[in-house]
């Protein structure tokens, strides 16, 4: 392959990378705190592009480029008041971390609910952890104090665990604003601020999203075109020269 097209090829999956994350992200844009995707391949594309145009080489390195690796915008959402005793939403960073087979999983939605057992569920389901383990309410309505301690009645239940993933250790996304570290190393907050009775919206923005779709889409169609030109043309330099003239 001609580094021409290859390329043209980089910049047509970049484009396939992006619009698979933002498509995910209009999907997902009234799930309670949801975090935007970010293509992270686009942006590794264009450094490669950029130094190649500095030093006048080619974007040979594209092979190392992870087309489906994708960034969390960690920017938080708008908490809005629902008066709900099992709403709870974060103030700051860290996550709530439910009980798994798989190990740790994190979310920041704090749409709760109690299972039949008497646990602090999440919406998918997962018992929601505290300091020392699953959090058992009962029948009662709790009390949800802002350092995310959990009373029924005078009786103190647990504490909700508030936790923060190591730098090194990437969130995955795995659906219902999900996640899980792919090397299961996470810090206790010490001092978390929570707030019952409300809840934490996704920070996607519909309609920027929609304008960036269609700037990629635009993107992608014009790098098509000019890989059908560019074919057409090594199609015609083919045949000229290979024209015998008497």
């Amino acid at each position: 392959m001609s580094e021409v097209l290859r390329a043209i090829a980089g910049a047509m999956q970049a484009d396939v990378a992006t619009l698979r994350a933002i498509s995910q992200n209009i999907a997902n844009a009234e799930v309670p705190a949801y975090r935007r995707q970010i293509p992270l391949a686009a942006t590794r594309f264009e450094e490669l592009l950029s130094s190649s145009l500095a030093d006048g080489s080619t974007p040979a390195a594209q092979s190392d480029v992870q087309w489906d690796a994708v960034g969390t915008d960690e920017t938080p959402g708008t908490l809005k008041g629902t008066g709900e005793p099992l709403h709870v939403a974060i103030e700051g960073g860290g996550y709530f971390q439910l009980q798994s087979d798989q190990g740790a999983v994190l979310t920041r939605r704090g749409d709760f609910h109690v299972s039949a057992e008497g646990l602090l569920t999440a919406a998918s389901g997962a018992p929601v952890l505290g300091i020392a383990g699953p959090i058992e309410l009962g029948t009662a309505t709790p009390t949800i104090a802002s350092d995310g301690t959990v009373r029924v009645a005078d009786n103190l239940v647990g504490q909700l665990k508030i936790v923060t993933a190591a730098q090194d250790s990437p969130l995955q996304y795995v659906g219902d604003a999900l996640y899980v570290l792919l090397n299961d190393d996470v810090t206790t907050v010490e001092q978390p601020t929570v707030r019952q009775g409300f809840l934490e919206a996704g920070n996607v923005t519909p309609v920027q999203e929609m304008v960036h779709m269609m700037e990629t889409l635009r993107h992608f169609e014009t790098a098509q075109r000019f890989l059908l030109g560019y074919d057409e043309l090594r199609q015609q330099a083919i045949s000229e020269l290979g024209r015998v003239d008497f």
